[in-house]
């Protein structure tokens, strides 16, 4: 089985990592890969994935937020051995290395240093790349900006007993009890090149409940069923919105099978929690103000993806530039190694 999801997000502050999560538990290691563009980090991963997968092993895929067809990360379960982009922006390293990790560097199959044109290629492209990033991040803030000027409903207080008591009996009747299990946290969507992007669920995740709301109720709703999670004893994975990382858009928990989410997912069995029952009807100025805030929102994320679309592509070209200096027959022969060496 793989499971994909991210640990960057495309934000309203800039990228938001949560890198910090990724292969650190007590028994993990991991392997930080160095290399400048088109040096085959994400191959690499790739071809670990794909031989663990042949070979049987569960293995989990963390996406590139910005390309989501590039990995940034590969984690092997059962072997408690992962690999992880190490290069900018999310910038890693083993917390004590030759002890829980080391480092892959694939510079070294670059044969340096750039011709003089190349090298200025590399420049332009380098400038190009950061400045539509930039550009995008300046829109991202708009659109946060913008999240921000809608009004938010407050939960009067019996409502929110009202909510806690029917997801404490949501947990109550599905749930068996854990064994203070832990919180982590992963992106299920992220703002990429190719627009808004939210991943299918993997398949334990039987049971959703989806929060119907239009009022802002949500990560409060989330915030609730994590505590009452945590004081079951239920490991969590808490779901951070990529616009805004302080807000949850999700609550996943693996042992229950359950996970609790904004907007539509598939799964075998969807309920609903239907959040704006517990509020008196809105105000026709709080629905106007919603409504333009929405509005503005969505027209800032549309100009945010287009510059991240623009950056896709000159980073592509920088990647040519470095093509023709790469050993692919030696990069091909140390992830054959490599592969051996974890599965011997």
């Amino acid at each position: 089985m793989e499971e994909s999801y991210f640990l960057g997000a495309n934000s309203r502050a800039g990228f938001a990592s949560l890198y910090r999560h990724f292969a650190a538990a007590p028994g993990d290691t991991l392997h930080v890969i160095k290399g400048g563009p088109g040096t085959g980090k994400s191959g690499l991963m790739r071809s670990i994935a794909a031989a663990a997968k042949e070979r049987g092993f569960d293995v989990e895929t963390v996406l590139c937020s910005g390309d989501p067809d590039s990995l940034d990360g590969v984690y092997i379960p059962t072997l408690r051995q992962g690999w992880v982009d190490g290069t900018a922006p999310h910038t890693l390293d083993p917390a004590h290395f030759g002890a829980d990790g080391d480092y892959a560097e694939l510079g070294r199959f670059c044969r340096l240093p750039l011709k003089d044109a190349d090298r200025a290629r590399a420049l332009e492209r380098y400038r190009a790349y950061q400045a539509r990033y930039a550009a995008a991040y300046r829109w991202l803030a708009a659109a946060g900006a913008a999240h921000d000027a809608a009004p938010t409903a407050t939960l009067p207080e019996e409502a929110e007993k009202k909510l806690r008591r029917r997801i404490r009996g949501i947990l109550q009747r599905l749930a068996p009890r854990g064994a203070g299990g832990a919180e982590k946290a992963r992106f299920l969507s992220a703002i990429s090149c190719r627009g808004e992007l939210k991943l299918e669920l993997p398949e334990r995740y039987a049971t959703v409940y989806r929060l119907d709301e239009g009022r802002g109720l949500a990560p409060k709703a989330l915030r609730i069923a994590a505590e009452e999670a945590a004081a079951r004893g239920l490991g969590r994975i808490l779901c951070p919105s990529p616009l805004c990382p302080t807000e949850l858009e999700g609550l996943l928990l693996p042992e229950a099978g359950i996970a609790f989410l904004t907007g539509e997912r598939r799964a075998e069995t969807e309920r609903s929690i239907h959040l704006d029952a517990l509020l008196p009807p809105p105000e026709r100025e709080e629905k106007l103000a919603r409504r333009r805030a929405s509005q503005l929102q969505r027209s800032a994320l549309e100009a945010a993806v287009e510059q991240l679309r623009l950056a896709k592509a000159r980073h592509d070209e920088l990647e040519a530039v470095y093509r023709p200096y790469m050993d692919f027959s030696a990069l091909t022969e140390f992830t054959e190694q490599t592969v051996r060496a974890l599965f011997a």
